[in-house]
């Protein structure tokens, strides 16, 4: 008896099937290289397979939603795809050919002219996609002062299947309000025959709350790291972690699983004018809340006894910190290559208790996994930033006594 084709079954299994190998969350494929973006990868090759296989699986495609960006500098369109870490669906031709897009984002300058579409470069997106792309945009316009007063943006919205459908209020939210955090535009206009006005005038209010100043951002880091550090306290660890991540992301500092991607370093730089921190530089008072959170979450992780997290943490601020002080790449720290640790520069460093206490904290975490190396190297350094600190003293001397 001959096997059953795939027609022969039901269409609720064939729906299903199409939607595993069509659907955007499935078709996702992430990087391992922390820093390339994802991609995706449509088996759309089953659309040619037959009429009734086309017709069934094209409806279930057609339920993605995605997202046109057009501008006129191709260069914009890779910083996008690899500064932003935005996944991009495709590129190029086939990106600018594409028409089954519910939202056209067109980028220009005022008085720009295209005599014909080759001067144009697009990228193709998924909705889920959308929060990225603006999150990175509102990250450009804060670290490059007055870029967006250079710009203008034009969202067109649309049904792609059915001409002057009008789509449903979710999803019209969910396509506009991702544009209320860019602000101070040239031009913004929106478009669409269905636009529904209590989304278009949400979206206007959205537009109208002005950005968090630098000392906002600051004031709001410092009180989520306090936040933090009572709940450790109180010996809740992953919700102190929480409030460690919460506070990074206050200053536009993304933290995902174990990759930290910094953002808008021109937007501190300045001198504080108001709040706890005024007078301060900016930049050092991000840089202090930077060691601070990293010294508070080796901890956290060290009373979780997870100690590899613990481990990596403070092992790559100090290669990071390493790096700042002589260029060295090396994600190695040895005995007899010390030298970094007391250089003048590595002295000047802001919060450098904090410091010490990475040193300090990564040490008990190399011990706990073994590292025997590691840990003598790593503690005799946080003697070096914490010299009057007991624990740490009473740790070089055992580590004295045990040599002799």
């Amino acid at each position: 008896m001959a096997p059953p084709s795939f027609l022969d079954y039901p269409p609720e299994i064939r729906e299903q099937i199409y939607g595993d190998i069509l659907s955007t969350a499935n078709s996702r494929v992430e990087s391992n290289d922390p820093d390339e973006p994802a991609h995706y990868e449509y088996q759309l090759a089953i659309l040619r397979t037959c009429h009734q296989i086309h017709r069934e699986a094209k409806k279930v495609f057609q339920d993605n939603v995605f997202i046109k960006i057009t501008t006129p500098w191709s260069e914009a369109v890779e910083h996008i795809r690899s500064e932003g870490k935005v996944p991009s669906v495709t590129t190029g031709e086939k990106a600018e050919m594409f028409r089954d897009f519910h939202l056209w984002v067109f980028i220009d300058t005022p008085g720009a002219f295209y005599p014909n579409p080759h001067g144009r470069f697009s990228m193709l997106i998924s909705l889920e996609d959308l929060e990225s792309f603006n999150r990175f945009w509102h990250f450009s316009n804060l670290n490059n002062d007055r870029l967006n007063q250079h710009l203008r943006l034009k969202l067109t919205i649309r049904d792609p299947h059915v001409p002057d459908r009008k789509i449903p209020k979710d999803l019209q939210a969910r396509l506009l309000m991702p544009f209320g955090m860019i602000k101070d535009l040239d031009t913004f206009t929106v478009h669409g025959s269905k636009l529904l006005p209590s989304v278009d005038e949400a979206l206007k209010k959205e537009r109208a709350i002005p950005d968090p100043t630098p000392e906002q951002c600051l004031e709001k880091g410092f009180a989520l790291k306090d936040a933090g550090n009572a709940l450790l306290k109180l010996g809740l660890h992953r919700q102190a972690l929480q409030k460690y991540i919460d506070s990074f992301g206050a200053i536009h500092i993304h933290v995902s699983g174990r990759v930290r991607t910094v953002h808008c370093d021109g937007f501190y730089i300045r001198s504080l004018t108001s709040g706890t921190h005024k007078g301060q530089r900016g930049e050092i008072a991000r840089t202090i809340l930077r060691v601070q959170l990293v010294a508070n979450i080796v901890l956290a992780y060290l009373k979780l006894e997870d100690f590899v997290e613990a481990h990596f943490w403070g092992k790559r601020s100090i290669v990071l910190f390493r790096h700042s002080v002589t260029g060295e790449d090396s994600d190695e720290i040895g005995e007899g290559r010390q030298d970094w640790v007391t250089h003048t520069w590595a002295f000047r460093i802001p919060a450098r208790d904090a410091m010490g206490k990475i040193f300090y904290r990564t040490a008990l975490a190399s011990r706990a996994l073994g590292k025997v190396a590691d840990m003598k190297t790593l503690m005799k350094a946080a003697a070096v930033y914490l010299p009057h600190d007991e624990i740490v003293q009473k740790e070089i001397k055992a580590l004295e006594e045990q040599r002799d």
